[in-house]
C-alpha cells in the first residue's frame, strides 16, 4: 500500500517559482507604474506572508517548513514602496547564530531532544498568514500550539511573541462589529480544541471545545453571533496511533461535523453532518432569520473529498491536480446551510473550477457579500496559481483573469478605496503578486474588483516565489491605532 513517503520530492518547492529569496530589501523609490495609475484611494500596506527558509533546508524539504518572510507594498499619495523581510522567530534565532538550518522539518524523523520541548518538535516558523491587530502584524503558523509574532505594520520589524492570547492557529478573525480577535488552537491530547476570543480591551476568553480526538484544523468563519468549527473526516489513524505511528487517513465513511460555537455565550450550541470532507480555507458565512421565526447559517466553502494522494476515493477525477507531498487538492466552492430549528444541513456546489484560496472585503466578514474572489489553481502537480475567479454569490455570472503564459500569482486580498461603501465591490481593488517563472520578474497588479479588469501594474524591484496569504491594512487602521498609543 502506498504511503505519504512514497510522494516526497525534496526539491519542488525548493525551485522555480519557490526558490526562496535570499536578502531583504530596504525600502526604495516608488514603484514604477508599468500600466494604469494608483487610484487616489487607496491608502494602506498590502502584506503576504510565506514559507522562505533562511538556509539550506535538511531533505527532504516540505513547503511548510521554510521561515517566514514578509513581502510588503505600502500605498500612500499616489505611490508605492516595496520592503520584505523575515519574521525572526526563536528558531530563526537559533539557526542564525548557528549559520545552518537546525531543525527536522515535516518529513523527517523529529529530533528527540525537541520532543521535550513545550513548543513541541517543529520550528514555530509564523510563516502561513498575517492579520492585523492593534496597530500591529500578527505572523501566525498553521500548526496548533503556535504562538504568533508581532511584526511593525511599517518597517517589518519582527517585535517579538505576541503573548496577549496565548498559542493560536493560523487564519484568526477580526471581527469588523466588535472588533474581536476570534481564533481557535488545537493539540494531539485534550483539550483537542480551543476556541478564544480577545477583546480590544484585553479580555480573553478561552473554551475547550470536545472532539472525540485530535483533528487536523486549519481555518474558521465567522457570522455576526456565531463562529465555525469542524470535526472533519481526514485524522490520524487510531490503529497506526496505537502502534505509535502517524498516518492520515481519510473515512469517507465518516461524515464532517460542522459545528456553531455561541461567542456571546462561549458554548458550543450543536453539530450539523455535511458529507466526509477536508476543509482548508472558509470564504465567508452568515445568519438569515426567517420571517416565521426560524434561523439558518449559510457558509460558503472550498471543500475537498478527495484529500490524499495514498487513498484514492472512488470516481477520483483525471486532471492533473495540485500535491504538497502527500496532500491532494482538488476543492470546490460550496454552499453549506445549516438550519437550527431542524438540525438539518445542506450541501450546494456553486462553484466547480479548480480553485482555492477564497476570499471577500473583510469589512463583510460574518455578513452576506457580493462575491468570492478564487485563486485559481493551473492542472498541474506543482502549485500555482494561474488566474482569479470571481464568483458572484448574488447570481451573475463568473469572471476570469488568467494570468499570462509563464507567469503566476497569488492569494488576493481586496482593498476598498477610501470612502467606498461595503454594498458593492465596484470601489474596490484586487491586489495580488504576480511573477514570471522564467525570469523571476515580479509586478504588483491592481484589479477592478468588480470585473477584474486591470487599474495598474507596478514593478517590484525584487523577486516574490509563490507563497502563502496576503493581508490588506487600510492607513486608517495604523492611523487609529497610533492615535491611540500617543
Amino acid at each position: 500500500m502506498a504511503g505519504a513517503r512514497d510522494f516526497i520530492d525534496s526539491d519542488i518547492y525548493l525551485n522555480g517559482d519557490y526558490e526562496p529569496v535570499r536578502a531583504e530589501s530596504a525600502p526604495g523609490s516608488a514603484l514604477e507604474v508599468l500600466e494604469g495609475q494608483i487610484p487616489a484611494g487607496l491608502r494602506g500596506t498590502f502584506a503576504r506572508n510565506s514559507s522562505n527558509p533562511r538556509f539550506e533546508p535538511p531533505r527532504p524539504y516540505h513547503w511548510f517548513d521554510g521561515d517566514g518572510m514578509i513581502h510588503a507594498v505600502r500605498f500612500a499619495d499616489g505611490q508605492a514602496h516595496y520592503r520584505n523581510r523575515w519574521v525572526r522567530t526563536a528558531g530563526f534565532a537559533e539557526d542564525e547564530a548557528a549559520g545552518e538550518a537546525r531543525w527536522t522539518g515535516l518529513l523527517q524523523r523529529p529530533d528527540p531532544a525537541r520532543l521535550r520541548s513545550p513548543e513541541g518538535p517543529y520550528k514555530n516558523t509564523a510563516n502561513t498568514d498575517l492579520i492585523h491587530w492593534q496597530g500591529e502584524l500578527l505572523a501566525l503558523w498553521w500548526m496548533g500550539g503556535g504562538t504568533p509574532y508581532r511584526v511593525d505594520a511599517s518597517t517589518l520589524e519582527t517585535k517579538g511573541r505576541f503573548e496577549g492570547a496565548g498559542s493560536f492557529t493560523a487564519h484568526a478573525k477580526l471581527d469588523p462589529r466588535s472588533g474581536d480577535l476570534v481564533f481557535i488552537d488545537y493539540a494531539e491530547r485534550p483539550p483537542f480544541l480551543t476556541h478564544g476570543v480577545l477583546t480590544p480591551e484585553g479580555q480573553l476568553t478561552r473554551t475547550p471545545v470536545e472532539l472525540p480526538g485530535s483533528r487536523p484544523q486549519h481555518d474558521i468563519a465567522l457570522t455576526e453571533r456565531y463562529t465555525v468549527l469542524l470535526d472533519v473526516s481526514m485524522f490520524a489513524d487510531p490503529e497506526a496511533l496505537a502502534r505509535g505511528k502517524v498516518r492520515m487517513r481519510f473515512f469517507p465513511d465518516q461524515p464532517t461535523r460542522v459545528g456553531l460555537f455561541d461567542r456571546r455565550s462561549h458554548e458550543l450550541v450543536r453539530w450539523f453532518e455535511v458529507p466526509a470532507c477536508y476543509v482548508y480555507h472558509y470564504a465567508n458565512a452568515w445568519e438569515v432569520r426567517e420571517a416565521d421565526g426560524g434561523e439558518q447559517v449559510v457558509i460558503h466553502v472550498c471543500r475537498i473529498r478527495d484529500p490524499l494522494m495514498y487513498q484514492a476515493m472512488p470516481g477520483r477525477s483525471e486532471r492533473t491536480v495540485p500535491r504538497i507531498a502527500h496532500l491532494r487538492l482538488e476543492p470546490e466552492l460550496v454552499r453549506w446551510t445549516l438550519d437550527l430549528g431542524t438540525g438539518e444541513a445542506t450541501e450546494t456546489v456553486v462553484d466547480d473550477s479548480l480553485a482555492e484560496f477564497p476570499r471577500v472585503d473583510d469589512r463583510l466578514l460574518g455578513a452576506p457579500c457580493p462575491a468570492v474572489y478564487l485563486a485559481m489553481l493551473a492542472e498541474r502537480e506543482s502549485f500555482r496559481f494561474s488566474g482569479i475567479r470571481r464568483v458572484d454569490l448574488r447570481g451573475g455570472p463568473p469572471v476570469e483573469r488568467r494570468y499570462p503564459e509563464g507567469w503566476y500569482g497569488g492569494e488576493v486580498s481586496v482593498a476598498p478605496l477610501e470612502g467606498a461603501s461595503a454594498d458593492s465591490d465596484a470601489d474596490c481593488v484586487l491586489v495580488t503578486f504576480v511573477g514570471e517563472a522564467a525570469t523571476g520578474r515580479s509586478e504588483l497588479w491592481l484589479l477592478r474588483a468588480d470585473t477584474l479588469e486591470t487599474v495598474a501594474r507596478l514593478a517590484v524591484p525584487a523577486r516574490v516565489p509563490s507563497g502563502f496569504h496576503s493581508h490588506w491594512v487600510p492607513a486608517a487602521a495604523t492611523d487609529a491605532a497610533r492615535e491611540a498609543a500617543q
